[in-house]
C-alpha cells in the first residue's frame, strides 16, 4: 500500500509589502506651503492693486498700511481699553449663555415630556434677528455692559440649547437602555453616560458660540455703546482710516483663533479616556 505525498509547493519570491505613502499634493508640507503661498499671493496682489491705483486706497487700504496700523494701534491705551471692554462683555455673555443653554438643552434632551412642550418654541424664537433687538436692549438697559451681554447671551443660549439637546439624542440608545437596566440614577446617567458621549458635539457648539458671542458684542457696540472694539470700528470707518479698521479685524480674528485652539486642547483633555 502506497501513500501519496502531497506535491511540494515551491515558494516564490516573497512579495514586498509596500506601504502607500501620501503623494506630494497630499503631504502636510505641500498643504502648508500652499496655504502660505495663497496668503502671500493675496497680500501681494492687494498691495500691488493699491499702489498701482487699481483700487482706491482710501476705501480698501493696503497690507503695508494695515501692518503699520497694527503696530501703532494695538499697543495704544485706546486699543487696550477697547479690548478690555469687549473682552469683559464676551466673557460674561459666553459664561452665562453657555451654562444656561447647556443645562436647558440637557434637561430637554433627558425629558421627552418637557421637550414636547418647550422644544417647538426654540426654533421660532431663535429665528429672530438679534441685531434687530439691539436698539430694544439699549432702550431697556442703556449704554451699559448689560445691554451687550443680553444681546450676546440671546445668541449663545439658543445655539447651545439646541446643541446640547441634539447631543443627548445622539447618545447610543442601547447604551442608555443598558444604563437604565442596571439601575443608574438620573444624575449618574448624566455624568457617566450622557456627558462623555456628548462631549465632541458640545465642544463643537462651544467653539461656535464663542465666535457668535464675540460677534454679538461687537455688533451691539457698533449700534450704540460708550466703548469697545465695535465703537472703534465705527469711529475709524467714518473717518476713512481703513487700515486701522483692518487692524482691529485682525485683532478679533487672532482672539478667535486662540480661543478655538484652547477649546481644542480642552476637548482632547476631556476625551483622554478614549486613548486608554
Amino acid at each position: 500500500m502506497t501513500t501519496e505525498r502531497p506535491a511540494a509547493t515551491v515558494a516564490g519570491p516573497a512579495e514586498k509589502k509596500t506601504s502607500k505613502r501620501p503623494g506630494l499634493v497630499q503631504s502636510k508640507a505641500f498643504i502648508y506651503a500652499a496655504r502660505m503661498l495663497l496668503c502671500v499671493g493675496f497680500l501681494a496682489l492687494w498691495e500691488t492693486a493699491s499702489r498701482q491705483g487699481w483700487v482706491d486706497e482710501t476705501l480698501f487700504g493696503r497690507p503695508s498700511g494695515v501692518w503699520q496700523a497694527v503696530v501703532d494701534y494695538l499697543p495704544s491705551e485706546k486699543a487696550l481699553t477697547s479690548l478690555k471692554d469687549t473682552g469683559a462683555a464676551v466673557a460674561v455673555s459666553f459664561v452665562i449663555g453657555s451654562v444656561s443653554g447647556t443645562v436647558a438643552g440637557l434637561v430637554l434632551g433627558l425629558s421627552p415630556t418637557l421637550n414636547a412642550i418647550v422644544g417647538p418654541f426654540l426654533a421660532p424664537v431663535n429665528s429672530i434677528p438679534r441685531i434687530a433687538l439691539a436698539p430694544l436692549f439699549i432702550a431697556w438697559f442703556g449704554l451699559t455692559l448689560t445691554a451687550k451681554v443680553v444681546l450676546a447671551v440671546s445668541i449663545v443660549f439658543f445655539i447651545l440649547a439646541e446643541n446640547a439637546r441634539s447631543a443627548v439624542r445622539s447618545v447610543d440608545a442601547d447604551l442608555m437602555t443598558m444604563a437604565r437596566v442596571v439601575g443608574l440614577k438620573r444624575s449618574t446617567l448624566l455624568l457617566k453616560v450622557v456627558l462623555p458621549s456628548a462631549v465632541p458635539t458640545m465642544m463643537a457648539g462651544l467653539r461656535l458660540t464663542f465666535t457668535y458671542a464675540l460677534l454679538g458684542v461687537v455688533a451691539s457696540e457698533m449700534v450704540a455703546a460708550t466703548g469697545g472694539l465695535g465703537q472703534d470700528i465705527v469711529l475709524y470707518s467714518s473717518s476713512y482710516q481703513i487700515n486701522t479698521v483692518f487692524a482691529i479685524l485682525v485683532e478679533l480674528m487672532a482672539v478667535a483663533i486662540v480661543m478655538n485652539w484652547l477649546f481644542t486642547l480642552l476637548e482632547r483633555w476631556l476625551l483622554r479616556w478614549q486613548q486608554t
